[in-house]
């Protein structure tokens, strides 16, 4: 078997009122063969490097989160670890308890809390450069076709949304148009057709 790589003594961090972040910032960790595991007080994390190597990480949390709310979410570029506070409000001064001491009183997060990073990174740096990396990254086939008609959507005044909308719905998905001065008249169930061979049929 490879050999495991050592984690880091110290979990970066970040967090919100809710929530509280652990990037792993390492490239093409492989989704399939690693495994996150949530309890009330504790996650265990075994990241499967390109080297075949694991990542491990294995804590107990500085304060109780709430497992079926936390998540992970694999990232070209970095894995990130969401826990959900089980007191939301509660600001994290680490991600791991100290065993040796009990965990200080709970300051409350105010609505713009100090950075409360467990590092000096720039964290706010990194999270750009990512979502301009994932932004560049070119989706194809029908993923690049609905991510065009999102865009489109989102960009679009009400009667542009009301033409794509009606058009798309009542055409059976063979229309799409953003001009509400011809959608408005047309009957798209009327004209529609059907692939040769089949017919449209309506049900219920």
């Amino acid at each position: 078997a490879a050999p495991a790589a050592p984690a880091k003594k110290t979990l970066d961090f970040y967090q919100t009122a809710t929530h509280v972040t652990i990037p792993v910032m390492v490239k093409g960790i492989v989704k399939d063969d690693s495994t996150v595991e949530f309890t009330k007080n504790s996650v265990s994390a075994s990241l499967r490097l390109p080297s075949g190597a694991d990542h491990i990480i294995d804590v107990d949390l500085f304060d109780d989160i709430k497992p079926e709310e936390s998540r992970v979410f694999y990232r070209p570029s970095k894995v990130e670890i969401k826990l959900a506070k089980a007191s939301p409000g509660a600001a994290w001064a680490a991600v791991e308890r100290d065993a040796a001491k009990p965990p200080p009183p709970q300051a409350a997060l105010t609505a713009k809390p100090p950075r409360p990073y467990a590092s000096k990174r720039d964290w706010d740096s990194i999270d750009r450069d990512l979502k301009k990396e994932e932004e560049e990254e070119t989706p194809e086939g029908e993923e690049a076709l609905n991510k065009l008609f999102r865009q489109i959507y989102a960009k679009a005044d009400e009667k542009t949304r009301m033409a794509m909308n009606k058009s798309f719905q009542t055409s059976g998905g063979t229309v799409l148009s953003t001009n509400w001065g011809e959608v408005a008249e047309k009957d798209y169930e009327k004209e529609r057709q059907a692939p040769e061979g089949m017919e449209w049929r309506k049900w219920g």
